[in-house]
Parts: structure tokens; sequence; C-alpha cells
């Protein structure tokens, strides 16, 4: 009788500590510094070689570089370099350069 009364008392014990043990460690493991971190950007020069002034859109910006002038730029990754006007080397549109770890501290010639 004693063993049988451990038994019971042994399944209820489990049976009262069995949900919370459940819902103690979920299943889904989500990232959650994913959803706090900071888009990394990257800082580099830009330089017009040109003989005439260069019209850009950097990011989501529109810059105006003038000819043997430089600007300095912090982009995102994954950001263009657009030629906004046609020059003598490069068509309205044209991509001139996508940010990415490479151009971290470059510096950039457009002809």
């Amino acid at each position: 009788m004693k063993r049988h009364s451990s038994l019971v008392i042994a399944a209820i014990a489990t049976s009262l500590l069995a949900p919370s043990a459940i819902f103690a460690a979920p299943a889904i493991h989500s990232p959650v510094n994913a959803m706090f971190s900071k888009t990394k950007t990257i800082k580099f020069t830009l330089t017009n070689d040109s003989s005439s002034t260069m019209d850009l859109k950097v990011g989501d910006d529109l810059v105006k570089l003038d000819a043997g002038k430089s600007v300095n730029v912090n982009l995102p990754l994954g950001a263009r370099v657009v030629a906004n006007s046609a020059t003598q080397f490069h068509q309205a549109g044209s991509v001139i350069a996508e940010v990415s770890n490479s151009l971290s501290g470059a510096i950039v010639h457009i002809k």
C-alpha cells in the first residue's frame, strides 16, 4: 500500500509541474536583436575627375558635384550612387557605385 500511495503522489506532482514546464521554454526562437539593430553605414568619398559638373543621386539625396571637387558620403549598405544627368561617360540613370563593405574609407573617382 505504501508503494501505491508513493506512486500516486509522484504522478500528481508530475502532472502539476508538467504544464508550467511546457511554457517555460518556447520552441520558436525569434532573433530579438534583428528588430533593434542599427543599419550599418559606410563612409567614403566621391570625387569628380571630369571637367564638367555632375548631378548625382546619392542614396535618396540629389548632389551637385562641381568639376574637381569631392564630397564625403555616409550611406547604408546596398544604397546606390546613380548619374542623375547625362555626361560624356555616363548616361542618366546609370549606376556608378553600389555601397558595399569594400567602399569603407575609399575614394571613388568619377570621370
